[in-house]
């Protein structure tokens, strides 16, 4: 039976309450650790400078030798100094003799015909000037990164300079994503009649991707109640979480959720918001399993809203948060059928940027997507409650704000 009262927080919570992701962790080579996830505080191997180096480009040169400031109006020279003795060439971040302690930046420099150099009028030189001391680009054991944090190309960097090669992350999560329906046929295949071509895994994919977790396609699954159940068991072994996509309704052939319960614990059958709401879950020997409605739409929003949710879980993060902005809506984007108060309306929007602020226009249910005379699918947003022109709403923008213009 199909249960409509649970809230979207609620089967997360329920799920959570069930299945108990533990991190793992996994060393990778630092050139792989980009978006990757830290799984311990990383401290740096090496202090640098090991002894000191040039801020500047320039000349390395003795303070001691300027203890008395000669001037001039026309500067001062040094018609006797020899390279490699009273000074050495030292550019940006050399190292240079240790005779030396202090730097004078190339702009201040002028060498003379006879070897030796002019400096202006005046000039002083005090100990360490232009000077990067010892460890003041980092010390060994200085903290680079956080436990927990997204690892960003600048980290990346910084992990260089603190000579850590092999990063500690922690290990993606895997997602096995099974398509099911006897109408489905795999891409690059021409549909006949009856036949629809199977989008969502490659869609799947994308998404299960970009939210740092490693997705494993399986081959479309007929809706055959034994074939199911031999494929769910051979994904439960190699995944974290479980995805069947179709079949999760009260249709003839849609017997998942019976299956989900005979196998393991059923955490929900139905969730109060559209599209999706005949979404099943289920806890199978400690793996989630989630049973995502087939139509596109449904299958996208329980990507995004649920197994998103499950992904960042078992990554011990944070679930991202999109750009908000409050916009009024201006069609009516009407569900195709009439929802309880209390259900949720999940609704791709089009959004525009107007001189009086934000506007979202529903992208009515089979509308195609894209069309540049109304605009693109750049939002979406949740609606309890009439849909009506004029009512303000939260947005999450799909794109960033510098792709709206104000017209």
């Amino acid at each position: 039976m199909i249960e409509f009262g649970t809230s979207r927080a609620e089967v997360l919570e329920r799920l959570f309450a069930l299945w108990k992701a533990v991190p793992q962790t996994e060393t990778v080579p630092i050139e792989e650790a980009a978006g990757r996830i830290t799984a311990r505080d990383i401290h740096s191997r090496v202090t640098l400078p090991e002894v000191h180096a040039s801020a500047r480009d320039g000349i390395a040169v003795n303070s001691a030798a300027f203890s008395i400031s000669p001037a001039g109006d026309g500067g001062t020279d040094y018609p006797a100094w020899k390279e490699g003795a009273d000074y050495a060439r030292a550019d940006t971040g050399d190292d240079f003799d240790d005779r030396y302690d202090a730097i004078i930046q190339i702009e201040d420099v002028t060498f003379l015909e006879t070897g030796g150099v002019r400096l202006p009028a005046g000039f002083t030189v005090t100990p360490g000037m232009n000077v990067f001391g010892r460890g003041s680009m980092i010390r060994e054991g200085e903290m680079i990164l956080e436990q927990g944090l997204p690892i960003r190309p600048c980290d990346v960097g910084a992990l260089a300079r603190g000579a850590v090669w092999d990063v500690p992350v922690v290990k993606k999560p895997v997602v096995a994503f099974i398509p099911t329906g006897d109408e489905l046929i795999p891409l690059r295949q021409t549909p006949k009649r009856g036949e629809n071509i199977d989008t969502n895994s490659i869609m799947a994919r994308q998404m299960i991707a970009a939210m740092g977790a490693s997705p494993v396609l399986f081959p479309i699954q007929k809706d055959n109640k034994a074939g199911l159940e031999g494929i769910l068991k051979k994904a439960l072994p190699l995944a974290d979480i479980v995805v069947i996509n179709g079949g999760s309704s009260k249709g003839a052939e849609d017997y998942n959720a019976r299956l989900l319960a005979e196998m393991g614990t059923l955490v929900c059958h139905g969730v109060s918001a559209a599209p999706g709401r005949p979404l099943a879950a289920a806890v199978i020997d400690g793996k989630a399993v989630i049973n995502l409605p087939g139509p596109m739409l449904a299958t996208y929003f329980g990507l995004d809203w649920c197994v998103r949710a499950l992904v960042c879980r078992a990554l011990g993060i944070p679930v991202p948060k999109r750009p908000v902005v409050r916009a009024r809506l201006t069609g009516t984007g009407a569900p195709p059928r009439q929802l309880p108060p209390d259900f949720e309306f999940l609704s791709r929007v089009i959004v525009t940027r107007t001189a009086d602020g934000w506007e979202a226009w529903p992208i009515p249910s089979g509308c195609v997507e894209g069309k540049r005379t109304q605009g693109f699918h750049s939002g979406q947003c949740a609606i309890k409650g009439p849909s009506t022109p004029g009512r303000e709403v939260d947005v999450e923008l799909l794109y960033g704000e510098e792709y709206f213009t104000a017209r």
